[in-house]
């Protein structure tokens, strides 16, 4: 399990990374010279509106991963690891494009008060859920639902810690990280993770 909440924590963190969950907003709070107090408060709505829309899909697939663990013994020592690993495999050869949200350039043909603003963007990042940690959560199903629960604390922390922090430092223009690398190679690295937590499960229960 404990291999379970160590990949959970990473993917949130590199999934926060993703200019897309963080660009756009930071765009429009410039342009429309949205106060730094604002705009923090902004960021952990937008935050906890995307942990929301993950965790309703989450928390489903953790009682579905309980309700395979008690019929199928195998399932917490092989078919889910196993999982995890085919998964990894898939996610690491994907290459489908991202979809960009409107930049600088539109925002001055699209202007909207600071109240619809937000409203579009907490929509889009709770229809936007983190696909790639959803496998942890059917995972954690096997090991009871306080696991699973457990499992979603995890991630509500570091995504809302995350992205908040992100969206804050490079509002103020203090973000150094090369955010360019893994917009370009979030499958990948996901992949990779999903499968290093596989391994690790065959071993570590």
């Amino acid at each position: 399990m404990l291999s379970l909440f160590a990949g959970t924590l990473i993917l949130s963190i590199v999934h926060a990374l993703i200019p897309n969950h963080w660009l756009p907003i930071v765009a429009v709070a410039k342009a429309e010279k949205w106060p730094p107090s604002e705009v923090f408060s902004i960021s952990w709505l937008v935050a906890v509106a995307h942990v929301t829309g993950t965790l309703i899909i989450g928390v489903l697939l953790g009682l579905v991963g309980l309700k395979l663990s008690l019929e199928f013994q195998s399932f917490i020592h092989f078919i889910a690891p196993l999982l995890l690993i085919l998964l990894g495999l898939i996610y690491i050869t994907l290459n489908s494009p991202h979809h960009h949200h409107p930049g600088t350039d539109d925002i001055e043909s699209y202007r909207k008060s600071k109240k619809r603003w937000i409203m579009y963007f907490v929509l889009l990042m709770l229809i936007s859920p983190c696909l790639e940690v959803e496998t942890f959560f059917l995972s954690a199903g096997a090991y009871g639902l306080q696991n699973v629960l457990l499992l979603a604390a995890v991630y509500a922390a570091g995504s809302i810690f995350s992205i908040t922090l992100l969206i804050y430092l490079a509002f103020k223009g203090s973000l150094l990280i090369n955010t360019h690398f893994f917009e370009h190679n979030e499958k990948k690295i996901s992949g990779a993770v999903l499968m290093l937590t596989g391994f690790l499960m065959f071993f570590f229960h």
